[in-house]
């Protein structure tokens, strides 16, 4: 549970820089949540590793998580 905390709130302090990045950090934390405990638990609560775990199992992840990848990468 605080792996999870940390998780969080490292991606809340990434987000407070900038509102518009917060929305979209808020979108990518819900959309992948399930996924980031399901595949890359292991690797919380390094939000680096866990990003790049998510990658190496995008075929299995959610269809809202991968779309969230698909828009970062615009």
């Amino acid at each position: 549970m605080s792996k999870l905390i940390f998780f969080l709130a490292a991606f809340i302090g990434l987000a407070a820089f900038n509102p518009a990045t917060a929305r979209t950090v808020d979108k990518q934390r819900a959309a992948c949540e399930r996924d980031s405990h399901k595949f890359c638990a292991a690797e919380e609560p390094n939000a680096i590793a866990v990003e790049r775990c998510l990658r190496a199992h995008m075929n299995e992840l959610s269809s809202a998580c991968k779309r969230q990848f698909r828009a970062k990468r615009r």
